[in-house]
């Protein structure tokens, strides 16, 4: 959930929750790191088009016009991006939430075009810097920006921490690096996601279907970002998070949580 909610310029965040008939011992219950080398975060697609000034960028649920000037643009909620060409065809991005940088990244091509690889440095709300590497693999298109790309391979360096507590029908849940908090009442309806990066309008609704599986919808100003089903394995020991962009299922970005 993680990886594709950033991929939508951190317009929200969503987390982990447990079934209003868990007690406060629920196996939900305490704190998951996730494991870099369980999850798969590569194989989501983006398309970016030529326009008239610029480009046209959609991820299937985040579309906005650039032009390769450094001047930002909106891209989902609070959330700005600016692209600026850079020597060598390479191209520096910038992105931020509520106004505070979260991510610089350098663009770079290979000599036959076929691969864009995307250094990034992320800066997260309690002060911690990471960095991550993504490369993108081109579906369609021949040289440049323009065309479709895969997420064909993500390395990333900080793993994402969260604690739940369940206190009767309510959870609260928090991530350590992002400062990202829930409160909700667990009975599917929609309960606003807080955090000093997350976009005022941001919501996320779950569903218990078993006592070791739910479902969950994130919002923003009521338009689906994303959805997702959490598994709890039999030992309680993994969270096994498999979301998607809506219409693109078979995209799935799977993060494996262990608890700690």
């Amino acid at each position: 959930m993680k990886k594709l909610l950033l991929c939508l310029c951190t317009a929200l965040l969503s987390a982990a929750v447990a079934s209003p008939c868990f007690a406060a011992d629920s196996p939900w219950t305490g704190t998951w790191k996730e494991n870099l080398s369980k999850s798969k975060l590569a194989g989501s697609t983006v398309v970016i088009t030529k326009t008239a000034t610029g480009y046209h960028f959609t991820s299937g649920v985040v579309s906005y016009d650039f032009a390769l000037d450094g001047k930002p643009v909106t891209t989902a909620g609070t959330g700005t991006i600016a692209y600026m060409a850079a020597p060598g065809g390479a191209i520096d991005v910038t992105q931020t939430a509520n106004g505070v940088v979260i991510l610089k990244q350098h663009r770079t091509f290979s000599a036959d075009g076929k691969l864009m690889t995307l250094t990034n440095t992320s800066f997260a709300a309690d002060g911690t810097t990471s960095t991550s590497e993504t490369v993108r693999k081109r579906t369609s298109g021949t040289t440049g920006l323009v065309g479709e790309w895969v997420n064909a391979k993500v390395t990333e360096t900080e793993p994402s921490v969260m604690t739940t507590a369940v206190k009767g029908d309510m959870l609260h849940m928090q991530f350590l690096h992002s400062k990202v908090a829930l409160d909700a009442k667990l009975d599917g309806t929609d309960a606003p996601v807080s955090g000093p990066r997350v976009s005022p309008g941001s919501t996320s609704a779950y569903k218990s279907v078993s006592p070791a599986k739910l479902t969950y919808t994130n919002k923003l100003n009521g338009k689906v970002m994303s959805q997702g089903v959490m598994m709890l394995s039999a030992d309680g020991k993994t969270i096994t998070d498999e979301s998607w962009i809506p219409g693109k299922e078979a995209e799935k970005t799977v993060e494996v949580y262990e608890k700690q």
